[in-house]
């Protein structure tokens, strides 16, 4: 990248100069980006963000997440705190500290004290003067750097910027006027270029992204609506936004998958308000299957989810996410039933008593359940089958008042590890909503693979011949053998290779559909659950991987058959890609 050496500076007002702090660290610039640097990494993390929160309250954030801070905004003389945090593992590893209430003499200690740098600050007025938050790092290692730290006039700002070959990590506004900075040294593999701009419009900032080709590294807001920002040359995928409440912009981070890097709380009428800066949090894979769904779903939620069993998450967005299942999260039922027959407790010829829409149509398993009292009854074995093939809600019920209720199958969804489901009514009933998420369905997959539903050879045939599978739903095979053509052709395989290779996959599914009105435009809650086992081979040997994949589209307006058409036709295409680099490495086995 072509190295800029200067800073763009906009000025807007003239502004008095206050007193200055230097502070100038002597570690070595040899660091381009460490650990500490998290604004400029783009690597996938756990984090979080949080306003209105006390100083007890983020250390309790911290501590649960295992994080460390890396943004912070003192909100009000209490004083309570807008923060952002990173996990402290892996790339983002750093020793750290925090503190608030400090005099400039007081940081300036703690900052000799700790060898560090300081990488978030903010200073704020209180009756015994103006006091700093602060987030400091281990100036050391790759996290070594020159660096300084200034309050003034944007003017005085710019010649310490310049005298000392620095950048901007962190610019915010000193109360009464001026500014407060935060920089490190920008030469050799430290340069990057960059600009700041201060007081200048929101819709300003976004068209200075844009020209320069950049995304935010930090913003804060004035008192007069205006921003100050610090922007880097990027090719990142990376979003900025301003005027959302706290939660829409957190829902917005999550279902775009990036991570806020620096975010400011304010007020206006009356409201809480925010403006965050963004940076992509997903790996490739996941980057892929965003750009297939994204365009298509224009309202609600979506999300997807892919994970090896016995292995790590290989793709996901939203996968934590509560949303509607409908009738997916039967699975969870199925596995219920499978787990007691396993045990005895019930078995093939268990009577199940089901309620029934009218004797002029016995067969109708789309109904509410709950809105007919005419019953009769079944077997336990036609029922769970029905309710997995045909997806019957009078099946479903039936199975759900057999095993103890809504109560019992939550017990159940707890031992196989499911911590975020929650059953309020009778699938095909619609309200109040059931919730839960991919990874927790994912879990009762998981579950029956590795042994935990059942380890009774015998039963874990059942479970899944009484699913959809490979061998009674055509489609799944019309679905995923082009792919395995396509990449047996990359790979010079023969088509009797593709052919043999999908032949010996594996799948399990169930989806569900809910849709809110009987005409366009619609609501609708659309998933599906699946699990297929990719044949690898070594030494001869087959051995199948398993992968457990999920998708959903949740609260989703849908305006017409085309519509509906592209957003299904995505969804499918999500399943295909998310598998298409497993199948490929499969068939290099063979």
């Amino acid at each position: 990248m072509k190295r800029r050496t200067k800073a763009v500076l906009v000025a807007v007002a003239a502004v008095l100069q206050l007193t200055v702090v230097v502070l100038v660290g002597t570690g070595s610039a040899h660091a381009a980006v460490g650990p500490a640097d998290d604004r400029q990494l783009s690597k996938p993390t756990n984090w979080a963000t949080y306003n209105g929160a006390t100083a007890a309250q983020v250390s309790s954030y911290l501590s649960a997440n295992s994080a460390r801070l890396t943004d912070i905004q003192v909100e009000s003389s209490t004083p309570t705190f807008t923060v952002t945090m990173v996990k402290n593992s892996g790339s983002y590893a750093s020793g750290w500290w925090w503190y608030y209430g400090k005099t400039e003499a007081q940081v300036n200690s703690l900052l000799s004290t700790n060898n560090a740098r300081p990488i978030s600050m903010s200073a704020y007025s209180t009756s015994s003067g103006v006091r700093y938050a602060v987030v400091m790092v281990s100036n050391s290692g790759a996290n070594a750097k020159a660096w300084g730290w200034w309050h003034g006039s944007a003017s005085f700002i710019s010649g310490k910027l310049t005298t000392n070959h620095m950048r901007l990590i962190d610019f915010g506004a000193y109360p009464g006027g001026g500014y407060t900075a935060i920089m490190v040294n920008n030469t050799g593999s430290n340069a990057t270029g960059w600009w700041w701009y201060y007081g200048i419009s929101g819709s300003a900032v976004t068209s200075d992204l844009t020209t320069n080709r950049a995304r935010l590294i930090d913003v804060n807001r004035n008192s007069n609506g205006t921003y100050n920002v610090v922007m880097y040359s990027s090719t990142t995928r990376a979003y900025w936004y301003y005027g959302y409440s706290p939660a829409t912009m957190l829902n917005k981070a999550n279902q775009l998958g990036e991570r806020i890097i620096a975010v400011v709380s304010y007020t206006a009428n009356g409201v809480k308000r925010q403006a965050a800066a963004m940076v992509e949090n997903m790996n490739s894979l996941s980057q892929k299957l965003r750009s297939i769904i994204a365009p298509k779903v224009d309202s609600g939620a979506y999300g997807f989810y892919l994970k090896q069993v016995g292995g790590s998450t290989l793709a996901s967005l939203q996968s934590t996410k509560q949303y509607e299942p409908a009738s997916a999260l039967k699975v969870l039922y199925h596995a219920k039933s499978i787990h007691e027959e396993a045990l005895g407790n019930t078995n093939d010829s268990t009577t199940i008593t089901y309620r029934y829409h009218n004797m002029s149509d016995p067969n109708d398993g789309d109904i509410c359940p709950d809105d007919f009292g005419t019953t009769t009854t079944t077997n336990l074995k036609n029922a769970d089958t029905l309710m997995m093939q045909n997806s019957d809600n009078r099946m479903t019920r039936g199975i759900v008042d057999t095993y103890g209720g809504f109560a019992a199958m939550e017990t159940y969804a707890t031992s196989l590890g499911l911590t975020s489901t929650a059953i309020n009514h009778n699938i095909g009933c619609g309200t109040p909503h059931n919730k839960t998420t991919l990874v927790d369905l994912g879990k009762v997959y998981v579950g029956f693979q590795n042994g935990t539903v059942t380890s009774n050879s015998t039963w874990q045939a059942q479970f899944r011949s009484r699913m959809l599978n490979h061998d009674n739903y055509s489609g799944f095979r019309n679905s995923i053998c082009p792919i395995v053509s396509q990449e047996a052709t990359a790979l010079g395989k023969s088509s009797a290779t593709a052919t043999s290779f999908c032949n010996a996959m594996t799948w399990i599914a169930k989806g569900g559909s809910y849709q809110y009105a009987d005409n366009f435009p619609y609501t609708v809650s659309w998933d599906n659950l699946e699990m297929t086992g990719v044949p690898y081979k070594s030494g001869g040997l087959t051995t199948p991987k398993y992968f457990v994949f999920g998708e959903f589209v949740d609260g989703t307006n849908i305006g017409s058959q085309t519509e509906a058409n592209s957003v299904n036709t995505a969804r499918n295409k999500l399943y295909q890609e998310a598998l298409r680099p497993y199948i490929h490495a499969a068939l290099a086995t063979w």
